[in-house]
């Protein structure tokens, strides 16, 4: 779900990032403005993404460890927990 999420604000923010780049461009009166608003916003694209996925998933979960789940033993719950 996290990925979908990111991706979705990648988009939204390169779709921003076109239009604001665009504007900017038009109030100068640049030439190819939109081939540059274009190469602006996939680049902004892809750091997002980047910066997005690094950061998101530097904490996730080592996948060398195993899980136990909780048990009942002499009638007594036992906690869960990972080992490796």
């Amino acid at each position: 779900m996290r990925r979908y999420l990111i991706i979705f604000l990648a988009i939204i923010f390169s779709i921003g990032l076109f239009f604001l780049t665009k504007y900017i461009l038009n109030k100068v009166t640049k030439n190819n403005q939109l081939f540059y608003s274009t190469l602006v916003s996939v680049i902004g694209f892809c750091i997002f993404i980047l910066f997005s996925f690094l950061y998101l998933e530097i904490d996730s979960f080592d996948p060398s460890f195993s899980y136990q789940p909780p048990s009942l033993i002499d009638g007594k719950v036992k906690d869960g927990n990972f080992s490796k």
